[in-house]
């Protein structure tokens, strides 16, 4: 019984040291190829080459399929209906007019509560501390309230539909009919990105 646990004991022994000479001889291989990509030799069979079946002339990988934004972003502040007002539709079908034409990204929010300037300026404070670049409004009371704010915010520039007699030079007022509504928006926010480094 001794004996056979000594023979077990001795292949186990066996056992343990051929793993570790494998393991060795890994770190060893592991090493070579460590050593050539340091020293800049080209080792196709190298985990750490830079060869690949489509490095010499093979098939090309695709394009990239997601969208590189710019840093500058146009903002619209809606009703609280959002999107789903007609002439809002309109506007931001040329604001994603104009991101297209200059990868600026755009965005919406719709103002929530009564309809009123009052009600309505906190959330074009919430689009000037979001960093857009360009705030177009829709809407009277988000006119209203985006017109307030280009007074105090000379840097930002403003689009609003609707007429805006005596606002400030850094807003862009539309009076379209609802069919030229969107081309305005997008050559208006356009010219309001391209201003802003966008």
């Amino acid at each position: 019984m001794l004996s056979r646990k000594l023979k077990e004991n001795g292949a186990s022994v066996k056992r343990l040291r051929a793993r570790w000479a494998l393991l060795g001889l890994c770190a060893a291989v592991a090493g070579v190829g460590v050593g050539f990509a340091v020293s800049g030799a080209q080792v196709p069979w190298s985990p750490w080459s830079s060869w690949s079946p489509w490095s010499s002339g093979g098939r090309a990988l695709p394009p990239a399929r997601a969208r590189v934004y710019e840093s500058v972003d146009a903002c619209l502040l809606t009703g609280s209906h959002g999107l789903a007002d007609p002439a809002t539709a309109q506007v931001w079908a040329g604001m994603e007019e104009a991101s297209q034409a200059t990868s600026a990204r755009v965005s919406y929010l719709a103002v929530t509560g009564r309809a009123t300037e009052a009600n309505a300026e906190p959330f074009a404070g919430t689009l000037l501390v979001r960093g857009c670049k360009v705030i177009v409004a829709s809407g009277t009371a988000e006119r209203a309230a985006a017109l307030a704010e280009a007074a105090r915010f000379s840097s930002v520039r403003f689009v609003v539909t609707g007429p805006a007699a005596g606002s400030a030079p850094n807003v862009t007022a539309l009076v379209f009919a609802p069919a030229g509504l969107s081309a305005g928006v997008a050559s208006a926010v356009e010219a309001g990105l391209h201003a802003a480094g966008g």
